[in-house]
């Protein structure tokens, strides 16, 4: 059997991939029905996993040379007089997001999922539905802005999760969702 994710034919459905993901994994996260526990599990880490790739490409600071990153408008708008202005785009910046939930924070998604380290034996609560709710109007608008939104996939629609929803991670609660 071969699983493969869809093809991407450009970096806006890379970044289009990225936003579906989220909303797919917070849509499933906020039904909390599971046939096991490892299925929680699972879907907590991607909605993690695309929450965390999503706010370094709205608010990193430091964009590495070769990531998509908002503050790098030709990946998406490679016309100039196609692309929003730059007050619009700057408006996309989510730095605030970036600083609350990665940055140098000692309980930073990364520390939990992306590496294996002494972090992942604490407990962490994860507030699903408000991370959720803080990203998703940055998300609608940059949708509105690019100019090819069409999907290779099937997308969710209207996803919209209670700002209840919680996961957690580490051993003092089994990862779970409320």
């Amino acid at each position: 059997m071969v699983i493969s994710r869809p093809e991407k034919l450009s970096h806006t459905q890379t970044m289009l991939y990225e936003i579906d993901m989220l909303r797919e994994t917070a849509q499933k996260l906020s039904k909390n029905n599971w046939n096991a526990e490892k299925d929680k599990w699972t879907c907590l880490e991607s909605f993690l996993l695309h929450f965390r790739n999503l706010i370094e490409f709205f608010g990193r600071p430091d964009p590495r040379g070769d990531d998509l990153h908002i503050t790098k408008p030709d990946a998406f708008w490679p016309e100039v007089s196609q692309r929003p202005a730059e007050a619009v785009r700057e408006g996309l910046v989510r730095r605030d997001l970036w600083d609350e939930y990665e940055d140098a924070k000692p309980d930073r998604i990364s520390k939990y999922l992306h590496h294996c380290t002494e972090t992942r034996i604490e407990t962490k609560e994860w507030k699903v539905g408000e991370m959720f709710g803080e990203l998703q109007p940055t998300l609608i608008s940059f949708e509105s802005l690019v100019l090819d939104r069409r999907r290779p996939w099937e997308t969710v629609q209207g996803a919209e999760i209670p700002r209840s929803v919680t996961g957690a991670t580490g051993p003092g609660a089994p990862p779970a969702v409320k």
